[in-house]
């Protein structure tokens, strides 16, 4: 399979997903009027936002991968496909952590679950990277080890909520709110990684690469 009909299959993935994260928040407040179902809602919209936000982080981050990468391979496709598996997952932890108003439990599933789906974002790339084997011989081996940063840092802050969500469920879901503000907002220490990396190649290949 080349790369375009796994960037094709990948995105059609993360559209659904974020589809489904909406259909959680229904009226639920009988005879109610529309502000006051509205604004009993709030909760779910807050966490639909969140979710979003995070399945959109997934997506982009997933964009910018795939960028680096030439070719695939048989256990590229399946990695992927276990990345996007656990990724669709996101709206059944989230419709229990409205549900529930973020109780211990579901607090800890959904972090489990971002967790996972940064840790096999990470595996994607290494297997992609391991001895250049699906990406250019000429991308910088210090940004290789960058994005592995990437990916796994989320997973520490993740952690900590998971442990802060048996005492203070609040200071847990600020943590998981951070990790997506610091990558959405405008940030030029990822940035500027980036626009070096891609430099590096095209200076080395004048012509650029191309999937194979």
């Amino acid at each position: 399979m080349n790369k375009t009909r796994l960037e094709a299959f990948s995105d059609g993935v993360f559209a659904i997903v974020i589809t489904l994260l909406v259909l959680d928040i229904r009226p639920d407040v009988p005879g109610g009027t529309g502000w006051t179902m509205f604004v009993h809602a709030g909760p779910k919209i807050l966490i639909y936002a969140l979710s979003f936000i995070l399945v959109g982080l997934y997506w982009v981050s997933h964009h910018n991968m795939l960028q680096f990468v030439e070719h695939t391979d048989r256990l590229f496709l399946w990695l992927n496909l276990l990345l996007l598996l656990v990724v669709a997952f996101i709206p059944y932890p989230a419709a229990l952590l409205s549900s529930t108003h973020a109780d211990t439990g579901s607090l800890c599933i959904y972090v489990a679950t971002l967790s996972l789906a940064n840790i096999l974002g990470a595996a994607v790339w290494f297997h992609a990277t391991k001895g250049n084997r699906l990406v250019s011989s000429r991308i910088p081996a210090d940004f290789v080890r960058f994005v592995y940063i990437i990916h796994l840092a989320p997973v520490g802050v993740y952690f900590l909520a998971g442990l802060l969500a048996w005492q203070l469920k609040g200071v847990s879901l600020f943590l998981v709110a951070l990790v997506p503000a610091f990558y959405v907002l405008p940030n030029p220490f990822i940035e500027r990684r980036v626009r070096a990396a891609h430099a590096a190649i095209k200076k080395t290949e004048p012509h650029g690469s191309e999937a194979r």
